[in-house]
């Protein structure tokens, strides 16, 4: 369920100029998915960071 969560939140971001706003007012704030999760949480979003699909880069060689 929360993936399906993520993906409304993805739309509604992109969709809803409230969110939109809100969200761009609050991009300096969301430094990790624990924040962008939050984020999502106070505007009626329920995912969990395992649902956002963001892997780290890879190790230098």
């Amino acid at each position: 369920m929360g993936q399906t969560d993520y993906l409304r939140f993805l739309v509604a971001a992109e969709s809803d100029p409230d969110l939109r706003a809100d969200l761009r007012r609050s991009s300096a704030a969301l430094r990790t998915l624990e924040d962008l999760v939050d984020f999502g949480e106070r505007h009626g979003f329920r995912f969990d960071t395992a649902d956002v699909p963001v892997t780290s880069p890879a190790e230098p060689r």
